[in-house]
């Protein structure tokens, strides 16, 4: 009894153990931003579904005056007579109905450019997407100020189809566990870059850490309370230095600028890759960061036993002009 009660409370806590790392120790970390992403999303946000609007042709209708007709001799009254002769209603066949009537008869239809309701919406259910207007964006002119687009893509922390600015770093797990990429990333960001012909002029871009979510939430306040968001909310990047961005509608490139975090400055370079789609300037970045350059001691939980002294800001941000 005993041995089986012993047994029991092994499983158990094997279970609760493998229950535990899966949901919530194992490294299944969402993805870094890439660029051919990036631009996907881009690119679907700027399509549409065109459907032809039906045309319908209005029938003709042809009707004959009655005649009417009174003989009066002195005695007698014959009735009038009332000969009405039926409308006829002609109506013009769509291209579509004409060709399957022509097709069954040896009488020549008419047929017309139009499409009639039931074909015009048959076709349109088979539409398919088309892009959409581009506002007549020159790809080799981009020259003007782009502004931070937060409507393209969605928010999410797996997804993250959207704009933000995040941060990655590696952690070490007791009990023999292992490792864990612990990421976070706000949505709250604005901003807008500057550029003249090929040359990326000025930038600032501001993201608000109140907004900083986790891919685990237990993270969340201890995330906020090593980043001091209490006193200083945002964190912003502003360009130091013109950069030439080439020609073609990709880009990469090293960026320098100064970061601010904790209320403490630093200079850093953003590796910058960025892709023109249609109206959309898709851009993403990282940058490396030492936490104690801004003050900012790495938070700790009783299952990590510690946490890299350094990690990797990423950027995902859309623009539009």
């Amino acid at each position: 009894m005993r041995r089986n009660l012993g047994v029991a409370t092994l499983l158990a806590v094997v279970v609760i153990a493998v229950a535990g790392w899966w949901f919530l120790l194992r490294d299944d970390a969402p993805p870094p931003p890439d660029l051919v992403s990036a631009t996907q999303v881009a690119a679907a946000a700027q399509s549409k579904t065109v459907e032809p609007a039906p045309t319908t042709v209005a029938p003709t209708t042809t009707t004959v005056a009655p005649t009417t007709t009174t003989v009066a001799p002195t005695t007698t009254t014959v009735a009038p007579t009332t000969t009405t002769v039926a409308p006829t209603t002609t109506a013009a066949l769509c291209w579509s109905c004409a060709y399957e009537e022509a097709s069954t008869t040896t009488v020549a239809s008419t047929t017309t450019a139009a499409l009639c309701w039931s074909c015009a919406y048959e076709e349109a259910s088979t539409t398919t997407l088309v892009p959409e207007e581009t506002d007549n964006v020159d790809s080799k002119d981009v020259s003007g100020t782009w502004s931070v687009d937060t409507t393209i893509g969605e928010f999410g922390i797996d997804e993250a189809s959207g704009t933000f600015v995040g941060f990655r770093v590696k952690e070490v797990l007791g009990q023999g566990i292992g490792s864990a990429t612990a990421v976070g990333r706000t949505p709250l960001v604005s901003g807008s870059a500057e550029i003249d012909g090929t040359t990326l002029v000025g930038a600032e871009i501001v993201a608000d850490l109140t907004g900083l979510r986790t891919d685990r939430p237990m993270r969340d306040s201890r995330v906020q309370d090593a980043l001091n968001t209490g006193a200083h909310p945002e964190a912003t990047f502003v360009l130091s230095g013109p950069v030439d961005l080439g020609e073609g509608r990709q880009v990469q490139v090293p960026a320098p600028g100064s970061l601010t975090i904790n209320g403490v400055t630093n200079t850093v370079t953003v590796d910058l890759a960025a892709e023109l789609v249609g109206r959309i300037l898709a851009v993403v970045g990282t940058i490396d960061v030492v936490f104690a350059d801004y003050d900012v001691e790495a938070p700790t939980a009783p299952v990590v036993v510690s946490v890299e002294d350094h990690g990797i800001v990423e950027v995902q941000l859309f623009l539009t002009r």
